[in-house]
């Protein structure tokens, strides 16, 4: 092989091997670009939020009579004093009521 045609042969290999470069900038570039980053970020956000309220909606209708039981007890725990006030105005109107006698 002469010297011309090694260097061409370099020429070609080294513009070969710039191009393949120019590519895999571009596709970092592209990657690490924010407005990429960001939207591949909140897919995997929204996926894994997806997938919790899945797990959490399961969860919830396995064990729907006990979360039941427990709001009942929560709003009576709540209501307790209101109840209270009523049960004792019922007693005071019983014991007040006019006798036949």
């Amino acid at each position: 092989m002469t010297d011309r045609k090694s260097v061409i042969l370099s020429d070609a290999e080294r513009r070969n091997l710039r191009r393949k470069l120019r590519g895999t900038v571009e596709v970092a570039q592209d990657i690490l670009h924010p407005r990429n980053q960001i939207r591949r970020f909140l897919h995997r956000k929204k996926t894994q939020a997806v997938k919790v309220s899945e797990d959490a909606a399961q969860l919830a209708r396995k064990n729907a009579p006990l979360i039941g039981a427990v709001g009942l007890g929560a709003i009576l725990f709540a209501a307790r004093r209101p109840i209270s006030n009523w049960l004792s105005k019922l007693r005071k109107s019983k014991n007040n009521l006019p006798d036949g006698n």
